[in-house]
């Protein structure tokens, strides 16, 4: 049986908690990739998409849209005392434990015997955790791009570091491409996180065009000269550098097909941004409702589609070809194995 995507956003709480907006079509966008894949190879993927966004949706509520709340230091507190200990605290007789997320945690990676791997995921969910309480803020400021790109990589390089199926030296170097990832659905909602007063241009690049927070965040920077520049720079040279590191990683083979389906699918995900926003020369408020719009008509045909096979899947997305385009790098360096997917079930 194959997922639908309007599947997706139920199971991955894309509308807990009071965040800054309701993340339904951004889930369904970035799960549709599971409908070339046998639901049993759902579960873990659903599991992980749904803590990272379960606590991602948390930091938003109590740093961002309801400042000074309490709920994420004390799920914060509440893991750190699960690593130390590798058990929840302790809860008063007859209250239910408050964190579910903690106790699917604790059963996951903590109770019985556990895979050797464990230790792997769980150093990446505790770099992502501190990742969280330190990016989700207010006024947040990059000074430099390298600011930028430690960003990146705590977030999204962590994160990649506790998702399913990834061999160990597989996950030493899919870093690169969560970076890229993050760094993509950050141009996304440009629009949303600016209305919050949220702006990751690092403070170094914005000098060079002339151009502050404040331009970005009134959006007095569409008319101003370095515009244009800027978001040249930063599809032009500054992605296309991003995208040459993760050539390591869609060269590992073999690769899991669910990764191939996901792989393909995100590379799909980053055409749609950078031509819708091409469409709409940069603009970010003119590119928002436009590139939603698209997604909804985009989702709705690849339903209707449907992917019978992992190699119907390939012919679609244009693998190999998709990745050497995506990386630069020559087509023959990308040979994952055909491994039929009942190896893996």
């Amino acid at each position: 049986m194959k997922i639908m995507a309007s599947q997706v956003a139920a199971q991955v709480a894309s509308s807990d908690h009071h965040a800054i907006a309701d993340d339904g079509l951004k889930d369904e966008d970035n799960g549709l990739w599971l409908m070339a894949l046998p639901a049993a190879m759902h579960q873990p993927w659903f599991q992980r998409f749904h803590w990272i966004r379960w606590l991602d949706r948390l930091a938003e509520q109590d740093h961002i849209v309801q400042v000074g709340g309490t709920d994420f230091a004390a799920f914060q507190a509440a893991w750190q005392t699960l690593v130390a200990t590798g058990q929840q605290p302790e809860q008063p007789l007859g209250e239910p434990a408050p964190w579910p997320v903690l106790a699917d945690i604790h059963q996951t990676w903590f109770a019985g015997d556990q895979a050797p791997d464990h230790a792997l995921e769980i150093t990446g969910w505790q770099e992502y955790v501190a990742a969280i309480a330190q990016y989700h803020r207010p006024h947040l400021t990059l000074e430099t791009l390298a600011d930028y790109e430690a960003m990146l990589d705590h977030l999204a390089g962590a994160c990649f570091q506790f998702l399913p199926h990834l061999t160990p030296a597989q996950r030493a170097i899919a870093r690169p491409f969560g970076m890229v990832d993050q760094c993509y659905n950050i141009l996304r909602d440009l629009d949303e996180d600016t209305r919050q007063g949220i702006c990751y241009f690092p403070q170094e690049v914005l000098r060079e065009f002339g151009l502050t927070t404040a331009d970005i965040l009134n959006r007095t920077c569409f008319d101003q000269p370095g515009y244009q520049p800027l978001m040249a720079f930063w599809f032009q040279d500054y992605l296309p550098q991003l995208r040459r590191r993760t050539v390591p990683f869609l060269r590992s083979d073999p690769m899991h097909p669910a990764w191939q389906a996901l792989i393909l699918w995100f590379l799909h995900r980053y055409q749609r941004i950078e031509a819708v926003m091409a469409t709409c020369h940069y603009n970010f408020a003119a590119f928002a409702p436009c590139h939603w719009q698209q997604v909804a008509v985009d989702l709705q045909y690849q339903r209707r589609l449907g992917c019978p096979t992992l190699l119907d899947w390939h012919q679609r997305f244009r693998y190999p070809q998709a990745l050497t385009e995506f990386t630069g790098a020559p087509e023959a360096g990308f040979c994952w194995s055909r491994i039929a997917i009942e190896r893996f079930l």
